[in-house]
């Protein structure tokens, strides 16, 4: 796999390598199944790489706790006969690469595999111990009503031509009554062009740099032509959403994801620890020594 692929799966949990072999070439063993050196080795190098400033004794002692733990879980998912579905795999990388993701690579499927069925056993054990009353939710959403706040939004149609003195021409056009979305759909480049290039409800630095010229115009007024790396664009505003102060109601199952969340992530803390002292976990300290 590519250093770029590597990249996109950063925070998925890595397991390359791990196996239940009579192998003397481990670094940890977490009740019979073995880390090889390889896989500590290749975690190293990956994060000292693509972060600058570490030290390498913490990374090392880092990645090794992580690994231990994900073996922990791993056996946890056994325990309680979690399995993922290749289909399930599928859903899971399109989701998160798009259709067009090359998801064939098989320790990568593997990587995912194993990611998904830790998220399954966590939640397995834990679901029944999250509890989120009415007060904590308003108290919530009164603490970060800022963060619901709905900004100004508005809705464009685009033209995007390769060239400018088109995009000149067809400004011209449109001073003198041509309709926009027919000459969209006549003449952009852009995917939305078959729509008469009306895009979907933006609000100010949600899209491009070039998308901001559109805030300076007023419903049913088009942009001069503006260059960027997609071509010469011509944009007209067709509706204003004003800003709007958060509803409760609203918000509320957003809210209630996010404060489940939380406290999801607080109950594994003390779920690995369990789980990590119940299980048979033997590090060999000699072999350990090469990497640092």
């Amino acid at each position: 796999m590519s250093k770029h692929s590597r990249k996109l799966i950063v925070g998925l949990i890595i397991f390359v390598a791990c196996r239940q072999v009579a192998d003397q070439n481990w670094v940890a063993d977490v009740n019979g199944r073995q880390v090889v050196l390889a896989t500590l080795e290749e975690r190293i190098e990956n994060r000292l790489e693509e972060q600058e400033g570490l030290e390498r004794e913490d990374v090392l002692n880092q990645e090794l706790n992580r690994l231990v733990t994900e073996l922990v879980v791993l056996t946890r998912a056994e325990q309680l006969g979690i399995e993922i579905a290749d289909e399930q795999v599928d859903a899971r990388i399109t989701r998160v690469h798009g259709e067009k993701f090359d998801a064939s690579d098989p320790d990568f499927r593997e990587m995912v595999r194993n990611e998904m069925r830790l998220e399954r056993t966590s939640l397995v054990d834990l679901a029944g111990r999250i509890h989120v009353s009415e007060s904590v939710l308003v108290l919530y959403f009164e603490e970060n009503r800022d963060r619901f706040r709905r900004p100004e939004q508005i809705r464009v149609r685009q033209i995007v031509v390769e060239d400018r003195a088109k995009a000149k021409h067809l400004a011209t056009e449109l001073e003198q009554g041509g309709d926009f979305a027919t000459l969209a759909q006549e003449h952009s480049i852009a995917p939305e062009a078959k729509l008469g290039g009306l895009l979907p409800a933006f609000a100010s630095g949600e899209m491009p740099e070039v998308f901001e010229i559109a805030f300076d115009s007023k419903v049913g007024e088009h942009s001069d032509v503006v260059e960027s790396g997609y071509g010469f664009h011509i944009f007209r505003v067709e509706s204003r959403s004003p800003p709007k102060e958060p509803d409760f109601e609203e918000v509320r199952d957003d809210i209630l994801l996010e404060v489940e969340q939380k406290q999801l992530a607080e109950l594994r803390r003390d779920w690995f620890r369990n789980l990590r002292r119940v299980s048979n976990i033997r590090i060999n300290e000699p072999l350990l020594e090469t990497l640092r």
